[in-house]
């Protein structure tokens, strides 16, 4: 019987910067809402409507990035 061995997949560096920690991530949602307050002179608005929506633009470019990253790796 022939023998098996497993691997690990290996990781870049390339991979690991673009790893991002959930303090990381929290860190550019809050600047995020804070530039979309700031935008608007900080008259008006929602504080948790400018987090939710920081959120979707952050989340959104991380998986955008995710995407770009993974396109040559098939």
């Amino acid at each position: 019987m022939a023998r098996t061995t497993e691997t690990k997949p290996t990781t870049t560096n390339a991979t690991r910067n673009q790893t991002m920690t959930a303090d990381q991530r929290c860190s550019r949602i809050q600047l995020a809402a804070y530039l979309r307050a700031e935008k608007r002179g900080f008259q008006g608005g929602d504080p948790m409507h400018d987090w939710i929506e920081a959120e979707r633009e952050i989340d959104a470019t991380l998986k955008d990035n995710s995407r770009r990253m993974h396109a040559g790796t098939n």
